[in-house]
């Protein structure tokens, strides 16, 4: 029986940040009553604060939210007393193999769509919402994206036109969640929804562009691995770069086989936006050199700018036109 793969190709999950629904995050008192008011309705176009929580001396808000269709982002806004290290901060202590936090550092964070946890929506990751967060623009924000399962293969959960969601976020040094409630809303402008369909290969392997879906906010790509070796991870990673040379910056990015009986690996990305004067993307296909000799997992080495050293496969570069 051929082994399901679920892998993460996020950078906030190279930071050790994905959470991805896991069951065993906590869902103790909330914190409605020092909220307020109904939630706020949030899109694209008009983001709105929803009123700060303050607990035990430290101050969390929601400054911005948004869903486009692709993705959606929420940030948080931290403040208070006494804190000496980033809100969207951890370090692993290798003696007790775990994360350890400083005071008002985030801890975990939970989720729920219409009421309903994500990690109870789908019986496996491939068929549930993923969520992660990383570090913000400065020390005390903290970025949160979430994507639906929908381009993973088959017929999976998609996010409603509007739904409420529901974060609940536990910081170091604070007993209880700061529980925020957010109706959101689809931004209400036309994306450009394109389906490529263009095939390349590269000895056993076929890369199919299948979808993209550009937003304002957001560039959204399905990728469809074929031929794959069985339950062994692909050593062949992807970059998409626009017509004037700039590297595409990575959101979120997730690869599933589990929605298929042929082994297929469905590769959904979601990156920066497209500039205005864009007019194609390439897809760009390479594998990554390795510390270790050999190695297809672990830390990757890196040249004297500290990039990574990257051998490109030509054959499986592919350009789409956007306009």
């Amino acid at each position: 029986m051929m082994k399901k793969r679920f892998r993460v190709i996020t950078t906030a999950a190279l930071a050790g940040m994905l959470i991805s629904g896991a069951a065993g995050e906590m869902a103790s008192s909330t914190a409605h009553a020092e909220q307020g008011k109904a939630p706020a309705v949030f899109g694209a176009a008009a983001p709105k604060a929803v009123k700060s929580i303050k607990q035990d001396g430290i101050t969390l808000g929601v400054s911005q939210a948004m869903y486009d269709g692709n993705y959606i982002k929420v940030t948080l806004q931290r403040s208070g007393q006494g804190l000496d290290g980033g809100v969207a901060e951890g370090e692993f202590d290798e003696k007790t193999q775990d994360m350890v936090y400083k005071k008002g550092a985030i801890k975990r964070i939970e989720f729920l769509i219409d009421g309903k946890k994500i990690e109870n929506i789908g019986k496996n990751m491939g068929e549930r919402p993923i969520a992660g967060w990383s570090p913000g623009s400065t020390p005390d924000q903290a970025e949160i994206n979430i994507v639906d399962p929908s381009w993973l293969g088959g017929q999976q959960f998609t996010f409603a036109n509007k739904f409420k969601l529901t974060v609940k976020v536990t910081l170091q040094g604070v007993a209880k969640p700061y529980t925020f409630d957010l109706a959101m809303q689809k931004s209400a402008g036309t994306p450009i929804a394109l389906k490529p369909n263009l095939s390349k290969k590269s000895g056993n392997l076929t890369v199919n562009f299948s979808k993209l879906n550009a937003t304002s906010t957001s560039t959204r790509v399905q990728l469809i691995e074929k031929g794959l070796p069985k339950n062994k991870p692909s050593d062949i990673s992807y970059e998409f770069v626009d017509d004037q040379g700039k590297v595409l910056k990575l959101i979120s990015g997730f690869g599933s086989d589990q929605n298929t009986k042929t082994g297929d690996m469905y590769n959904d990305y979601v990156l920066a936006p497209l500039g205005k004067n864009v007019k194609s993307i390439t897809l760009k296909a390479y594998k990554p050199e390795f510390e270790e000799t050999g190695a297809t997992t672990g830390a990757y080495k890196l040249d004297e700018n500290g990039q990574i050293i990257k051998h490109y496969v030509k054959e499986i570069e592919m350009t789409v036109k956007v306009k």
